[in-house]
């Protein structure tokens, strides 16, 4: 069962770095755009409700420094994808203050991500660019109450596709840093560059099997 698992950890690995390269190559669709006609096939095909697995990095060798958390999603008729549950264990992971990592691994909190779509292609697969918005956990820490609001890369660092033959859906987020209380001058996430580049995979074709 762990073998299998971590084939589909690599298939959903390998597959976001294939749509990374298919997207460079939408160009043409990105920069003409795609017709009224052509956003509402889209529209209609990746529209409805899913469950799946989240990838996201961890420090956790049991699964190759990754693990998976149950996840939700839906795209309504806002044209948004939004993620149900977004777990701030999928946070703490990141985060290089101890004690606040601590703070987040204590007691989970939940939020809800969302996320705007632009469509760049529509053929055998949709494609789309993501432009997640900030989420924020209340965090015990210090001995008072605090806001962690994460932001997170988009365009060609965020981004999804549906592949109409088979209904699989999924994609890439990639968070850039983690503030307290609107403060942005400190990046808590662990990297030593002002912005972190923190890739996460979500799919509707991972899991155990």
């Amino acid at each position: 069962m762990k073998n299998l698992k971590l084939i589909f950890l690599a298939l959903g690995c390998m597959a976001a770095l294939s749509l990374t390269s298919c997207l460079k190559d939408s160009d043409d669709d990105y920069n003409n755009g795609l017709t009224p006609a052509q956003i509402s096939q889209c529209y209609n095909a990746v529209k409805g409700s899913y469950t799946g697995k989240l990838v996201y990095p961890s420090s956790d060798t049991k699964y190759g420094y990754t693990d998976t958390i149950d996840v939700s999603w839906s795209i309504g008729a806002d044209t948004m994808l939004v993620i149900n549950s977004f777990s701030s264990k999928v946070i703490a992971e990141q985060i290089k203050d101890t004690e606040l990592k601590e703070a987040l691994l204590q007691e989970e909190q939940l939020s809800v991500l969302k996320n705007y779509l632009h469509f760049i292609k529509n053929d055998s697969e949709v494609q789309f660019l993501l432009a997640p918005q900030t989420i924020e956990f209340p965090v015990f820490y210090k001995d008072k109450t605090h806001t962690l609001s994460v932001v997170f890369w988009y365009n060609d660092y965020s981004f999804g596709y549906k592949t109409v033959s088979t209904g699989t859906m999924g994609g890439q987020l990639v968070m850039a840093y983690a503030f307290l209380d609107g403060d942005e001058r400190v990046n808590y996430f662990n990297s030593t560059a002002s912005y972190a580049n923190i890739p996460m995979i979500f799919s509707t074709n991972l899991g155990e099997k």
